[in-house]
């Protein structure tokens, strides 16, 4: 909540002292993790419309390792991409589209594999995706 909040005020005052100075305003994207709860991004949500944020990117990797349990490497730490995060991805970008609607643009990423899973993510409220490990 207040943590971020003010993390991103001081991020979109350095952006907007930096535009200042060079005459170029780059945009500012905020890159979300997919194991918040409902009350969690709707948190983050209003941070996101209060600061102005130029975009947010939903989501990053996932900490949690279900589809991949009984995998050989199932149990590794880190961030987990790829198939195991395209549905919970799509739902946090439906999600967000629902508290956000056009106000801040939502880049779609996770799990992307093929046009379908990059169609649910537009059709879920994305403007924009990025494909990685579809690619790999």
């Amino acid at each position: 909540g207040e943590s971020l909040r003010q993390l991103l005020a001081r991020l979109k005052q350095e952006q907007l002292t930096l535009a200042e100075q060079y005459g170029r305003y780059v945009p500012l994207a905020v890159k979300i993790a997919p194991d918040m709860d409902a009350e969690q991004l709707a948190g983050v949500a209003e941070c996101l419309l209060h600061e102005k944020m130029d975009a947010v990117i939903a989501t990053n990797t996932t900490l949690s390792r279900a589809g991949v349990e009984n995998c050989h490497h199932g149990d590794e730490a880190g961030g987990l991409s790829g198939a195991p995060l395209t549905e919970r991805s799509t739902q946090v970008i439906a999600e967000l589209y629902a508290l956000l609607g056009d106000a801040v643009p939502i880049i779609g990423v996770g799990g992307i594999g093929c046009g379908a899973d990059a169609k649910a993510k537009l059709d879920a409220g994305a403007k924009l995706i990025q494909v990685y490990s579809g690619f790999i």
